[in-house]
């Protein structure tokens, strides 16, 4: 996963409760590379398309040539509690956020 540039890393949502675990995320942690879990399907699709990512199902199929890009990425505090904010996306001109309480 390094290999290929990846400094954020979005995993969908899954049925099985073990699709990342506490030392994949401390590895990963330790590579500099941030995990964004349980994102919702559809979700995955919208934030794709935003970064001009390709989704992948496993690791065999990561490369560089499916990685999208955006300037920031970054944890940020909120009333309602934590969010990731996203800017500089490629696609910023198709794009809008609304924050609702």
């Amino acid at each position: 996963i390094k290999k290929t540039g990846c400094n954020v890393l979005c995993i969908q949502k899954s049925i099985l409760r073990d699709s990342v675990n506490d030392l994949s995320l401390q590895f990963l942690a330790k590579l500099g590379i941030m995990v964004i879990k349980d994102i919702e399907r559809d979700e995955i699709e919208f934030i794709s398309k935003a970064l001009g990512a390709i989704p992948i199902a496993s690791i065999e199929g990561f490369n560089a040539s499916k990685l999208g890009s955006a300037d920031l990425v970054e944890e940020i505090s909120t009333p309602a509690g934590k969010a990731i904010k996203v800017t500089g996306v490629p696609n910023s001109n198709q794009l809008v956020t609304i924050f609702v309480r």
